[in-house]
């Protein structure tokens, strides 16, 4: 289940954001242990104009300053340090990448709780 869901702006060089996602995908997998047909990674780009950060916007993703964003969502049996380890990788891979600091990314977690999240044609169950 694990959804990471990346946003940023428009990088000056273009990335191959389809290659990025599936490293970024199969990085998670292989640190975390979770099979890699469960992940789901999306990249989003906010149109050039559409990010402020206090009262300045930027055309094109910065490496300082404005963050690439990024929103996790797992399920709420994964104990802090399994959190820890999920939020260091997709930082990692993403600085890896694309070639963009650590300290320039954003990550936040979300749970999603048993019974409370519909998957695979049903309310998700589990212990």
């Amino acid at each position: 289940m694990p959804f990471i869901h990346i946003k940023s702006l428009p990088f000056e060089d273009s990335i191959d954001v389809s290659s990025v996602i599936i490293k970024i995908a199969a990085d998670f997998s292989s640190n975390t242990d979770i099979e890699l047909s469960h992940i789901h990674t999306t990249w989003e780009f906010y149109q050039s104009g559409h990010y402020a950060k206090g009262n300045k916007v930027s055309e094109k993703q910065p490496t300082q300053n404005f963050p690439i964003i990024v929103d996790l969502l797992t399920p709420d049996f994964n104990n802090a340090s399994q959190i820890t380890l999920m939020l260091e990788t997709i930082a990692e891979s993403i600085s890896t990448n694309v070639q963009f600091p650590k300290n320039n990314i954003f990550i936040n977690h979300r749970h999603g709780h048993s019974g409370r999240v519909f998957d695979d044609g049903k309310i998700a169950l589990w212990e």
